[in-house]
């Protein structure tokens, strides 16, 4: 399949900087998972865990049952398009495997798709992989016996290494709509409740939740089906620039290009504004300037060899926004300096605001503005959907033993419970809360492949895997972890939406002198309380005839505003009490005789958004329904 060269540019967007961060501690006893273990018994079965990354190692153990067979439902590899015509695929694009086909792969000992990098095979066995390439557990991934969807959707380039050619990176960003129709159609047609995880996505982009990939998202998330995307690893840089230009005036946004590299800016204004454009190389020679474009559709694009330039109206840039929001993008590939971009403003309606991020200017770079920043708003586009659980990272322990027995320690990056230092951080663009909570990332262990640019680094081998697992870090190691949680509370109760896996995230995440005061826009509500969160699910889980309960009690409406009404049948007419419970079971508006009476009541205009339970207690029977507050 053609990819355009637009298109392309924005594959160096993502592996870059995963190059850089992409490779961290055991997080499970953190995040009282072991605890869910042994109090309920859950390992994830039942319940599918879709991993949209690199694609993954199929023959690694973790991913392989007792019996042999593949723990894979599917593979979506939408880097190979050879089976895009295929009588299985529908999307023109990609090749789908299916669990035959990967037996057969497996017993013949032949390769359909794999991942050389080793990013998606870590992360997915961190979710859900079952340890198994050594005795005991201590490997073992959260949701263990879950069912497995891969899908492909990038590959990292590296160089060669040892007797391993390189590869070129790749990705195509509308690969992602695809990946999650074909997601939506293969969750449905199992008939089995799931949790998705994107585990890739980086500074840049209108970050407002109105990309067309953030109203996929959205999509995705409206058919029923909870989506994890991570913050992003873009924390801890001055990488976010913003101010305003008045009418007739000029401001001067200066950039630290500190390697000979890749370095893209991405500002975004409003269509209603215009402004000039000049271009300041370190050796004082200036481009431009150059107007604005005239209209929505109107577009200015230059090549200058080691400047690309396009500045587009709010109908042609490049993420299909719908905020009505102009994109000035500039990649700059030529020598380390100083670089200025001057703007001047030729009409303004309004204040005259930009916003610009640069990539890759992490935490590790020394690429940064040197004018404007403004700290935090370094979260990806992707996880500014507003339906999708987006986790952060934090560190729980920062050492490890190689397979050499060598100690290995990070250092620099953040104490034990601190939040990791490239945690990205809110808010988005528009000014809306994005972080849900932070899970622990710093440093856990995931499976590792032999001939992966992965297993080339001998430090980043654990000892006791035998050469068969690693260690991962990151948001790509938190955003796993919260996913397996996720699956396990799916597997304790398979009709939670997402909705109600989000708010009870919240309600449940813990909060300590790290978090500060929540929510915030670095931890969220707090940090991941996976025993918390399944005593919130189990607390909903009926302990009667659900069906019958639910005939029982009917509220209207649902969602609530705040009034609510509630009809009981005859036959148990006798109530006792009536309740309103949150996840917690904590008791937070109790009924007088006379709002039972009417079978109405409005509730505490302080109480906050969520999902509650209203229950009806009378002699020998008790009914429950939940409803959600806006």
């Amino acid at each position: 399949m053609m990819r355009s060269p637009i298109t392309q540019i924005f594959c160096f967007l993502l592996f870059l900087p995963t190059l850089l961060s992409a490779t961290g501690n055991p997080g499970r006893q953190e995040a009282r998972i072991d605890q869910v273990y042994s109090q309920f018994g859950l390992s994830g079965k039942g319940a599918v865990v879709v991993m949209i990354d690199r694609g993954i190692d199929y023959t690694h153990p973790d991913f392989i049952n007792a019996n042999g067979e593949t723990r894979l439902a599917y593979l979506f590899d939408l880097i190979d398009d050879s089976g895009a015509n295929a009588s299985n695929n529908s999307y023109g694009r990609g090749t789908i495997y299916t669990a035959a086909d990967i037996n057969v792969s497996l017993q013949a000992g032949t390769t359909l798709s794999t991942d050389r990098f080793g990013h998606g095979t870590a992360t997915t066995s961190i979710a859900c992989g079952n340890g198994s390439g050594v005795s005991g557990n201590e490997f073992r991934g959260v949701a263990y016996e879950a069912t497995i969807i891969s899908v492909k959707v990038t590959q990292d380039g590296f160089p060669a290494f040892g007797n391993q050619p390189g590869e070129a990176g790749a990705f195509d960003p509308g690969d992602i709509p695809v990946a999650l129709q074909f997601v939506a159609d293969k969750l449905e047609e199992l008939g089995m409740p799931g949790v998705t995880l994107i585990n890739l996505g980086s500074v840049g982009g209108p970050t407002d939740g109105t990309s067309t990939i953030c109203r996929a998202m959205d999509d995705f998330v409206a058919r029923g089906h909870t989506l994890v995307c991570g913050v992003g690893d873009d924390g801890g840089g001055d990488n976010f620039a913003s101010g305003s230009v008045a009418l007739g005036n000029s401001t001067e946004i200066q950039i630290n290009k500190g390697t000979n590299g890749f370095l893209r800016f991405d500002m975004w204004y409003d269509e209603s504004n215009r402004f000039s454009v000049e271009i300041e190389r370190p050796n004082g020679q200036k481009l431009g300037p150059f107007a604005a474009p005239t209209g929505p559709n109107g577009f200015d694009d230059r090549n200058f060899t080691d400047i690309r330039y396009f500045h587009r109206g709010a109908d042609v840039e490049f993420f299909g926004a719908t905020s009505n929001r102009r994109e000035l993008l500039i990649d700059f590939t030529g020598v380390a300096g100083v670089y200025k971009v001057i703007l001047t403003a030729t009409a303004v309606e309004g204040s005259g605001t930009f916003a610009a991020t640069l990539n890759p200017a992490t935490y590790s770079s020394s690429n940064r503005f040197l004018t404007n920043q403004v700290a935090g708003f370094n979260v990806n586009d992707y996880t500014t959907a507003a339906s999708v659980i987006s986790p952060g990272d934090y560190v729980v322990k920062n050492d490890w033993f190689d397979l050499a027995g060598n100690l290995q320690d990070i250092t620099g990056q953040g104490e034990a419970g601190e939040i990791w230092i490239g945690s990205s951080v809110g808010p988005s663009h528009d000014g809306r809360l994005v972080t849900d909570f932070a899970a622990p990332g710093e440093v856990l262990f995931g499976a590792y492949s032999p001939d992966t640019w992965y297993s080339n680094f001998p430090s980043s081998l654990v000892q006791g895997g035998e050469g068969k697992y690693g260690i991962q870090n990151a948001v790509s190691a938190a955003a796993p972890l919260s996913t397996g949680v996720i699956a396990l509370m799916l597997e304790l109760k398979p009709d939670l939406t997402p909705a109600e896996i989000k708010d009870i995230l919240h309600q449940t995440a813990r909060q300590d002198n790290n978090t500060g005061s929540v929510p915030n826009n670095t931890w969220g509500y707090g940090k991941l309380d996976a025993l918390a969160a399944v005593q919130a699910v189990n607390s909903l889980v009926p302990t009667a005839d659900p069906n019958k309960d639910q005939a029982r009690l009917k509220i209207f409406p649902n969602p609530t505003l705040g009034q609510l009404n509630f009809n009981l049948p005859a036959s148990e007419a006798s109530v006792q009490e009536m309740i309103v419970s949150n996840y917690l079971g904590e008791v937070v508006y109790k009924l007088n005789s006379i709002e039972i009476e009417r079978g109405q009541f409005n509730l505490p205009a302080k109480m906050a958004n969520g999902v509650y339970q209203l229950v009806a207690i009378g002699s020998g029977w008790r009914a429950s329904s939940r409803f959600v507050k806006l």
